[in-house]
């Protein structure tokens, strides 16, 4: 095998290694401090600005390429075997900083160094490749390493998570690294110890870095825009987040492809990329008819089902992914050594989305529909494509192709103003099940109180005179029936004692407020802010909860309230959402239950529920890890499908039968 094929696999397992550490360590500090917007922001920001700096500064370790990857690996397989000292480090090793400050700047500076090391992978790749191919090899590099991370992004959603585990798939990264370690060892010796020269470095015009920045400003946006759209449509699922990010993988990818081999301009692209906007909003509602339409039938065939919801999101975000990830190479200049250039425009990139993603979470998911949304990003492009063409337009030439990106804009207003159906993404995901469904929940709901906080979305839906409870794609049963009461009732009744309550999970009120008023004093955690300030509306069916003087209501996650708190409870009830939706799975393991059995007092009793929807063996798991941490457990039949769990060390038994 020759010393290039050689060198192209292992920049492919690098590609294959280097998303998995976001989408990973994202998990395990999800999993210590919770899914608090601070933390996530936190960890996207680091690895956006870490990998931006690495890049740029990539050139500087033109021989330790090996080394970089092989770091890489080390660091990894160090990072699972350590966790319980990182988790202890988290929540002691700050604890001055007030909250989640102390947790937050630790966590940051335990990623600081690997992202750093994975942003000098791609440029000296492309320069070591650059040097063997005696051409520019930039897009060659890019597609291939991003291929990998696309590939990876579906393989750990879909497969390695369920048969290794989070701490099982980091193994598995780590050595993929340092497999690639030891082979650049031996294969790329002889480029490594020839380091580019002086005459690498390259000018690149003000105004396409002004072009690049605003690009990758609407990238950025893009990106989050898409993984809202995906919950909505789908659910809040760990899936719609990795069907949003292998696409946009994928579509780099080819997007790098298309510039090498088409030789595709900066110009070109943005043009495409906002007739790919209009696109979207010309076609995602009958795209959401034909989704479910399809639905019943391909849910009966296994794997259809995810070809049919990525073939979907494809259709709607692939014109935009493809071009938005080709800029960087479109904008690279045609060298055969790019190790300099590449890493300087990739840290620019990087800044860049870091600036998207802040306006996009305090600024416009916030304040604008997401039809808006869309038209900012159009416009971002729009302006891109200006700025890229500056120069030629004040010489009243080279002006034809932002002119036709302006009336694509004009278009793409006007569609949006006059057909774009906002109300829709405010269905349930289980309303595209089916194409009558979907019709039919249109036609009934109302939609008139709709609230966005930085990443979530909550409404008040009414249909037939009911209100029903929204967020994030998901619809509670409606807001006025007993059962949420009937749950925070059941919970007292068993506890041997009603002084100190911990509800998690704070919803419409409903079972929290009926908790509120049989124990002494309830703490409630909830995670999103909107909800918690958009409580007042809800008063009616929650006995007006935040008014009564023995609740306390507090915004946090619930893995990091029970693990910062210094307190002890008789009963703990947890109402968040089933476990099989995005941040809730946490509070069903072993390691959860262990943290809730330090905060019980030793007769307390631990509430969780579940539903038919989690299948037989999502049930046995459950009660089965349950098992391993309480002595005794019972279930409760509250209604249809809907069970509740009774868990403690004494034995469970109605206390107070005539309490309510």
């Amino acid at each position: 095998m020759s010393r290039k094929i050689l060198l192209t696999l292992v920049l492919l397992l690098s590609g294959l290694s280097g998303i998995s550490y976001e989408i990973l360590y994202g998990r395990i500090l999800g999993g210590i401090l919770g899914d608090q917007f601070a933390v996530s922001s936190a960890v996207l920001i680091t690895f956006l600005l870490g990998i931006g700096l690495g890049a740029r500064f990539a050139h500087r370790l033109w021989r330790r390429l090996w080394m970089i990857e092989a770091l890489i690996g080390i660091y990894g397989i160090a990072f699972v075997w350590s966790q319980d000292a990182i988790e202890h480090l988290l929540y002691n090793g700050m604890g001055f900083l007030p909250s989640l400050a102390g947790p937050i700047l630790v966590g940051t500076l335990l990623l600081l160094l690997p992202t750093l090391l994975l942003g000098c992978s791609v440029p000296l790749f492309a320069g070591y490749l650059g040097r063997m191919n005696e051409g520019p090899m930039f897009s060659r590099v890019y597609a291939i390493y991003n291929f990998g991370a696309a590939a990876t992004a579906l393989l750990i959603e879909f497969w390695l998570i369920r048969q290794f585990g989070i701490t099982g798939t980091v193994m598995v990264f780590g050595l993929v690294n340092l497999l690639a370690a030891t082979l650049l060892y031996f294969v790329a010796r002889p480029i490594a110890l020839v380091p580019p020269g002086a005459a690498e470095a390259s000018h690149t015009p003000r105004n396409h870095l002004f072009a690049l920045i605003l690009v990758s400003i609407a990238s950025a946006i893009f990106q989050l825009f898409m993984v809202k759209i995906a919950e909505l449509m789908f659910g809040p699922f760990r899936e719609s987040f990795a069907f949003v990010l292998a696409i946009i993988l994928f579509g780099i990818a080819l997007g790098s492809f298309l510039v090498k081999r088409l030789n595709v301009g900066f110009g070109k692209l943005m043009l495409a990329n906002v007739v790919g906007l209009l696109l979207f909003i010309v076609l995602y509602r009958d795209l959401l008819f034909v989704y479910a339409d399809l639905y019943e039938k391909a849910v009966e065939h296994g794997m259809a089902i995810l070809f049919l919801k990525g073939g979907i999101l494809a259709l709607l975000m692939g014109i935009p992914a493809v071009t938005f990830g080709a800029t960087i190479p479109a904008l690279l200049n045609s060298r055969r050594e790019v190790a300099r250039e590449s890493g300087h425009l990739l840290y620019i990139c990087s800044l860049a989305n870091v600036a998207g993603f802040l306006l996009m979470a305090l600024v416009l998911h916030q304040y604008l529909d997401y039809g808006v949304q869309l038209l900012v990003i159009a416009a971002l492009v729009t302006a891109a494509l200006l700025a890229f063409h500056f120069d030629e337009i004040r010489q009243w030439r080279g002006y034809r192709l932002p002119l036709a990106a302006a009336v694509v804009l004009l278009s793409t207003a006007g569609w949006q103003h006059w057909k774009w159906d906002e109300d829709l993404l405010y269905l349930s995901y289980t309303s595209f099940h089916s194409a009558k469904d979907m019709e039919d929940d249109r036609k009934s709901f109302n939609f008139p109180e709709k609230f966005k906080g930085y990443q979530d979305v909550f409404s008040i839906n009414w249909s037939n005179g009911n209100p029903y409870f929204f967020i994030n794609g998901y619809i509670s049963i409606p807001m006025n029936n007993p059962s949420e009461k009937t749950v925070g009732t059941l919970g007292p009744m068993f506890s041997p004692q009603t002084k100190q309550a911990l509800v998690l999970g704070l919803g419409s009120g409903a079972t929290a407020s009926a908790v509120g008023l049989l124990f002494d004093h309830t703490d409630v955690v909830e995670i999103n802010p909107v909800v918690r300030d958009n409580q007042f509306r809800m008063k009616q069916w929650n006995f007006d909860i935040e008014h009564n003087p023995r609740v306390t209501i507090v915004v946090d996650d619930g893995i990091h309230y029970i693990q910062s708190v210094d307190k002890s409870y008789d009963m703990i009830l947890n109402t968040v959402t089933s476990p099989l939706y995005f941040s809730s799975s946490k509070l069903y393991t072993v390691d959860f239950f262990d943290k809730i059995k330090r905060r019980l007092n030793p007769d307390g009793i631990y509430l969780t529920w579940m539903d038919s929807r989690i299948g037989s063996e999502g049930a046995r798991i459950i009660l089965n890890s349950l098992r391993q941490r309480f002595a005794h457990c019972s279930i409760l039949f509250v209604k249809s499908g809907y069970y509740l769990l009774v868990a403690s060390d004494k034995p469970v038994k109605l206390q107070h039968p005539d309490l309510v």
